[in-house]
């Protein structure tokens, strides 16, 4: 779901829970204060922002609700997607840029569709892939 800058700021400031993950934010590369390794408060937005930066990417995870976010800046809009994670979804574990964090875990989300080229029987379809935080956080 795209969302405006009000509408992500409004969404932002209503996570309240603890997370891991990262902030990717427009002027700056990923730092230890953008960078939770192990679940924890958000930096409130305005901590986050400057008057010209924005958030360019972000991956959170909540370990104990399995809340998976993902929000990437795209033209003048931000992509959000917000799932839950089954407990038993399959993860793969992935290095990251920076040689002092953990590998990233990615769950890949399948739904079946209908198939045309397979007599329109439903067919597993990659939908998704979410991040499941980071390996012994």
């Amino acid at each position: 779901m795209l969302k405006s800058r009000e509408d992500l700021k409004e969404f932002y400031n209503g996570l309240n829970d603890a997370y891991e993950g990262y902030v990717q934010m427009s002027d700056a590369r990923i730092t230890s204060h953008h960078l939770f390794k192990t679940p924890q408060t958000l930096p409130k937005w305005e901590a986050l922002h400057n008057e010209v930066n924005y958030i360019l990417e972000m991956a959170l995870f909540n370990p104990v609700s399995k809340q998976s976010i993902l929000i990437r800046q795209q033209n003048s809009k931000w992509l959000v997607i917000d799932k839950k994670l089954e407990d038993n979804e399959p993860t793969e574990s992935f290095f990251t840029l920076t040689e002092d964090t953990p590998k990233m875990k990615i769950a890949q989300i399948w739904e079946e569709e209908k198939n045309e080229f397979c007599l329109d029987m439903g067919v597993l379809e990659p939908k998704y892939l979410l991040f499941a935080g980071f390996e012994n956080a």
